[in-house]
């Protein structure tokens, strides 16, 4: 993995610059943690894709290579992580709500908080959900020589 130089690049020297290179990717409990942690999957850079919470970049403001890997579906796998982390997060609620009230759970509090992340979880999932699903999706399909080498489209 490439060392981070400590040059501060212009924004037209980042946009016309190629991808760093890579000669691997970390293991799959490496890949997870830095999804999880919104961390590039690639490079481990705590930006990544994202340049505030909900605008997210083509391409990782460090490393520079693109979040779709030439896949037109890759949103529905992070689509896909939001429900799961939101389902999570709403069960883990639920359970300590119930084991912290027992015997006497009280119903109409516990819909409310429930109810509120359900609609918030989504936002607040948002950005974790796509640095997650790359970091599975990086394990799954695993980069070819071209890609590692930084020529891989973030295009379509």
């Amino acid at each position: 993995m490439s060392e981070r130089t400590g040059r501060v690049e212009t924004a037209a020297e980042s946009a016309d610059s190629a991808a760093i290179a890579f000669e691997s990717l970390p293991s799959f409990w490496s890949l997870l943690a830095r999804g999880l942690t919104r961390r590039c999957p690639w490079c481990g850079d705590r930006k990544a894709y994202f340049s505030g919470w909900f605008r997210r970049e083509k391409t990782c403001q460090f490393c520079r290579h693109g979040w779709r890997r030439g896949d037109h579906a890759f949103e529905l796998g992070a689509t896909t992580a939001n429900i799961i982390l939101t389902f999570l997060t709403i069960l883990v609620a639920l359970l300590v709500a119930v084991i912290v009230t027992w015997p006497d759970v009280p119903t109409t509090g516990l819909i409310v908080i429930i109810g509120g992340l359900a609609i918030a979880g989504p936002a607040l999932w948002y950005p974790v959900s796509f640095t997650l699903w790359q970091s599975v999706d990086l394990f799954m399909r695993r980069p070819d020589a071209d890609e590692l080498a930084g020529r891989g489209d973030a295009d379509l």
